[in-house]
């Protein structure tokens, strides 16, 4: 159980570095928006507010991964099964920003043309690279919180086999036979 957890703990340490470079991404895309006076599209808003807050439960989460018990891992689970469904969200939201040409991604054009209609540099180029950034980082932690669900309800189901050996309780089941 040991490698498992050295395992889990080095994937939510990439995790959370990637998380804090989305965060960083889309908060600038947030601002960009801000700036020209107009609505945040939701492609780039729900990774910036899921992200948030998935910095400070992964920093409790690799902190603590030598430390959770039993009932703690059925909760890490959780939490990572709900960020995955936020991310496969984020990913279907990004779905149009995935053109290797940058210029034909929604949210590049989204950008670029409320950015000149309001008078400001668009940044066009610069823009362009943030954008593809911010469907690749998306993607990628969606995968990453698909391998940590999976990881964490596998350490859960070992830890209750331990507590069940040690205890000589099995868990009670709901069904009657």
């Amino acid at each position: 159980m040991f490698i498992e957890k050295a395992l889990l703990w080095f994937v939510r340490l990439s995790q959370w570095c990637i998380t804090v470079a989305l965060l960083g991404i889309s908060g600038y895309l947030v601002n960009q928006y801000a700036q020209a006076h107009s609505r945040v599209p939701a492609e780039v808003y729900l990774p910036c507010i899921v992200s948030a807050f998935a910095v400070c439960i992964l920093w409790y989460s690799i902190l603590l991964i030598y430390c959770l018990g039993r009932h703690l891992l059925h909760l890490a689970a959780f939490f990572d099964f709900c960020f995955m469904v936020l991310y496969i969200a984020g990913v279907v939201l990004n779905r149009h920003n995935f053109h290797k040409d940058g210029t034909q991604n929604w949210t590049w054009r989204s950008l670029t043309y409320v950015r000149q209609a309001y008078g400001i540099d668009p940044h066009a180029q610069h823009n362009e690279n943030i954008v593809k950034a911010l469907a690749g980082l998306t993607t990628t932690l969606m995968v990453l919180f698909i391998i940590t669900t999976l990881m964490c309800v596998n350490l859960a189901r070992l830890a209750d086999e331990k507590h069940e050996e040690k205890t000589g309780h099995r868990r009670r089941s709901t069904s009657r036979v």
